[in-house]
C-alpha cells in the first residue's frame, strides 16, 4: 500500500492506494481517524464489490464497527438531497462513516457528514468520476441537479483490485470525466486571454501537468484514479469547479435536465461529457480554422435585448433548465459593452487560435480515444438525436456565467456559423 503524497492547502488529508489492501483498512481508518467507530454505507453493488470483505478484514483485526448502512442495489438509486439527510439521520454518534462505493454513494455521505460537521472517509469502488475529493455534493434536489456544499473526504482508499473489476462502462465514464481536463483546459485559456478569468497556474500545474500522462494508458487504474483525485484536489483549491470543467460539462447538464435516456436507463454523466467533449472539439476547431479576417466576416450583427429575449425563449421552450433565463439576461451583454467585448475577442483572437490549438485535440482525434476506451464516440450512441444534439450549444451558453467557448463565439457573432458547420458535418 502507498501512502499517496496530497497538495497542501487541501482539506483531503490522507491518501492510501494499492494493490489487494483491503485488509489495511484498519491501519489507514486508525491513522486518520483515532479512536473512531467505523460505519460502513454502501448499496447492495458495493457492499458486493468491497463492503462485505472489508469488513470481514475490519473483524480479522478486531476492530468494533456499527452495523453497515447498505442500500438496494436496484433500481439504479440516484443521489439526492433527501437521501443525504436519511444518511446523516442514521449516522450513530462518534463513527467515522466510511463510504464505499463511487460517485452516488459518495455524494451522499459527503453531504451527511457535513450536515452533522463529521469527517469521513471514502473507499472509492471505481474509476468513474472525478468528484471522489472535491468540496460539495452533486445532489438532486427539487428535481434539479444541485452542487451542494460539504467538505471533501478527510481520507481516501483505493484498492485497485477492486477499482480493475468495476463493470467496463464505469470505468469508460470516468476516463472520459478525466479526458475533459483538456477542453475544460481549452476553455480556461480562452477567458485567461480574454481577461474574464486568469488561470490560476499552481492549481493549472496541478490538474494539467501529469494528465496526458494519465491518460496515455487506459488500463492503468492507479494512474487515472490519481488523476481524478487530483482534479478533486483543484476544485478544493479553486474554490469550485472551473479547474476540472468547461463548455462539455455544460452540455451534459442540458441533456440530464432533458432526462436524456438510452434504451430505457439514464445516460451516465461521463458518456454524456464524452459527447460533449465532440461539441467542445468541433467549436474549438472553429476557432483554430478561421484567422481573425474570417472570422470578422462572418460575425453576425449584434442582437438587442429585444431579440435576445425572444431566442431564450425559443431555446429554453421545454421549461425544464431552472433559471437560466434569468442567468442568459444577467450575462447578455449590449451596446458599447458588447462593442468593447468584440473588439476584444478579435484583437486577441490570433494568440487564442495558437493557445487552444496547444492545448486540445481535434475532432477525430477525439473519437478514436473515446472508442479505444470504451467509451460512445457519436451523439446517437446515447439516444440523443442530430436536432437535440445541436440545440445543446446554443442552450448550453444560456445556463451559467463560467466564460467558455460557447461565449466567446456567441459575443463574437459567430455561435450560429458554429452550428451550422457542425450541422454539416453530421
Amino acid at each position: 500500500m502507498k501512502k499517496i503524497p496530497i497538495p497542501e492547502g487541501t482539506q483531503t488529508r490522507f491518501f492510501y492506494m494499492g494493490e489487494n489492501i483491503l485488509g489495511e483498512v484498519h491501519a489507514c481508518l486508525a491513522e486518520a481517524f483515532p479512536g473512531k467507530t467505523p460505519w460502513i454505507v454502501a448499496d447492495e453493488n458495493t457492499w458486493k464489490a468491497a463492503g462485505e470483505e472489508t469488513a470481514r478484514q475490519l473483524q480479522i483485526a478486531g476492530v468494533s464497527c456499527h452495523k453497515p448502512f447498505i442500500f438496494p442495489g436496484h433500481p439504479i438509486m440516484h443521489a439526492s438531497e433527501a437521501l443525504a439527510r436519511q444518511v446523516a439521520d442514521a449516522m450513530p454518534e462518534g463513527c467515522v462513516p466510511l463510504a464505499i462505493g463511487s460517485g452516488t454513494i459518495n455524494d451522499l455521505v459527503k453531504r451527511a457528514s457535513g450536515l452533522k460537521n463529521v469527517p469521513y472517509c471514502c473507499l472509492g469502488t471505481a474509476c468513474s468520476v472525478d468528484g471522489y475529493t472535491s468540496s460539495g455534493a452533486a445532489l438532486l434536489v427539487d428535481g434539479l441537479k444541485k452542487t451542494m456544499p460539504c467538505p471533501p473526504p478527510y481520507a481516501v482508499i483505493a484498492d485497485t483490485a477492486v477499482l480493475s473489476a468495476a463493470p467496463k462502462p464505469m470505468f469508460a465514464g470516468g476516463y472520459a470525466d478525466l479526458l475533459a481536463k483538456i477542453y475544460g483546459g481549452a476553455d480556461w485559456i480562452i477567458a485567461d486571454e480574454t481577461g474574464i478569468e486568469a488561470i490560476d497556474k499552481a492549481v493549472w500545474s496541478l490538474t494539467q501537468d501529469h494528465l496526458r500522462e494519465w491518460l496515455s494508458d487506459s488500463s492503468n487504474f492507479f494512474n487515472i484514479f490519481q488523476g481524478l483525485c487530483c482534479t478533486g484536489y483543484g476544485m478544493q483549491l479553486y474554490h469550485e469547479s472551473r479547474p476540472a470543467s468547461g463548455a462539455e460539462h455544460l452540455f451534459s447538464h442540458i441533456w440530464e435536465m432533458e432526462k436524456l435516456r438510452f434504451n430505457g436507463e439514464s445516460v451516465s454523466h461521463g458518456f454524456q461529457v464524452g459527447i460533449g467533449m465532440l461539441l467542445s472539439a468541433q467549436l474549438m476547431e472553429f476557432i483554430v480554422d478561421h484567422t481573425r479576417e474570417q472570422a470578422e466576416k462572418l460575425a453576425q450583427p449584434f442582437a438587442t435585448r429585444a431579440e435576445r429575449r425572444e431566442e431564450i425563449g425559443r431555446l429554453l421552450v421545454r421549461g425544464c433548465y431552472g433559471n437560466a433565463a434569468e442567468t442568459a439576461e444577467e450575462k447578455f451583454l449590449e451596446g458599447e459593452a458588447a462593442v468593447a467585448r468584440r473588439k476584444l475577442i478579435f484583437d486577441h483572437w490570433e494568440t487564442l487560435r495558437e493557445r487552444v490549438r496547444r492545448q486540445f485535440m481535434t475532432a477525430d482525434e477525439l473519437r478514436s480515444i473515446l472508442r479505444k476506451s470504451g467509451c460512445p464516440a457519436c451523439h446517437r450512441e446515447i439516444g440523443l438525436s442530430d436536432e437535440q444534439f445541436l440545440h445543446a450549444v446554443p442552450a448550453a451558453q444560456l445556463i451559467r456565467k463560467r466564460y467558455t467557448c460557447l461565449d466567446l463565439l456567441y459575443e463574437a457573432g459567430l455561435l450560429s456559423a458554429a452550428v451550422d458547420r457542425i450541422a454539416a458535418s453530421l
